[in-house]
């Protein structure tokens, strides 16, 4: 168990931690893909929802 935890730290040594500006790219392109994914599921959850009850109206009273 100690070896484990003595080559992890030499590990987390190798490892090449980002900029504060790429940090902040990647944080600004993570938001944006968010923002765009819930905008699409919004409008298409919306016209599915009028869609189905302007079916289940007219369907209604036809019937």
């Amino acid at each position: 168990m100690l070896n484990f935890i003595k080559a992890s730290f030499r590990e987390i040594k190798h490892v090449v931690w980002p900029t504060k500006e790429e940090t902040r790219k990647y944080f600004l392109v993570v938001v944006s893909v968010l923002v765009l994914f819930w905008l699409y599921l919004f409008l298409f959850s919306n016209m599915f929802s009028y869609v189905i009850f302007f079916l289940k109206d007219n369907l209604w009273n036809i019937l």
